[in-house]
């Protein structure tokens, strides 16, 4: 069953990926260091490519809190390099939100638990919940999307 939900999960992010900024997403994890990053996209397209799949895959918007999550207000969340909080009502776009600017792995280690997921109110925004995936769910879904990916890619080239 779990299998299913993540094949599904699969499908619909890659439905919605090409909606997505990977530059938008990314350009935090390279410091807003725009040659660095293209320079990484040259020389590995396929690890920029996952890596941006991965952050893709840490956000869904709900409209009720799933059950067995711990719950955040989203003006705890603190950008990485600033230490800005988000104001309460932040809205959230997940075209742009950069997993790797905030500091939404601090909060999904600070129970040392990989398989436990979170939750944002977020009452500025159309849905009231960001949830974020576990670390372990984040990772078996874009491995199942990175592995559809190189097919698609292999097949292409064939």
């Amino acid at each position: 069953m779990k299998r299913l939900v993540l094949i599904v999960a699969v499908v619909m992010m890659a439905v919605g990926a090409q909606a997505q900024n990977c530059d938008s997403i990314m350009l935090p994890y390279f410091r807003w260091n725009t040659e660095q990053m293209e320079r990484y996209l040259m020389q590995a397209p396929e690890k920029f490519e996952y890596r941006c799949q991965y952050a893709r895959n840490a956000f869904y918007e709900s409209d009720t809190m799933p059950t067995g999550v711990i719950l955040y207000d989203i003006a705890d969340v603190q950008d990485k390099f600033t230490g800005e909080t988000l104001p309460a009502n932040y809205v959230v776009d997940l075209n742009t939100l950069s997993y790797y600017r905030y500091n939404f792995a601090w909060f999904q280690l600070v129970n040392r638990d990989v398989e436990e997921t979170i939750c944002f109110q977020t009452p500025g925004s159309t849905h009231p919940y960001l949830v974020v995936r576990s670390i372990m769910e984040m990772r078996e879904v874009t491995d199942l999307w990175f592995n559809e990916y190189m097919a698609t890619r292999q097949n292409s080239q064939d």
